[in-house]
């Protein structure tokens, strides 16, 4: 996202469908390694998103409750 922000990517995150579609990168400025460096850290935001939805399911019910 933040790759996003500074205009160094360009594409779209779909939310409904869960996915990122990046389209533009600026290639003086990202280069392969750095693209190796973006995937891990998109991966790392969806494991961690992916906590934070099980969270969030497995404490609804408590929630709820109270």
């Amino acid at each position: 996202m933040k790759a996003m922000s500074l205009d160094l990517v360009r594409g779209n995150i779909d939310e409904a469908a869960e996915t990122v579609d990046v389209n533009w990168i600026m290639p003086r400025y990202l280069s392969k390694e750095h693209l190796t460096i973006l995937i891990n850290r998109m991966k790392e935001w969806e494991t961690k998103m992916e906590q934070v939805i099980n969270l969030v399911e497995t404490q609804a019910s408590e929630l709820l409750t109270q």
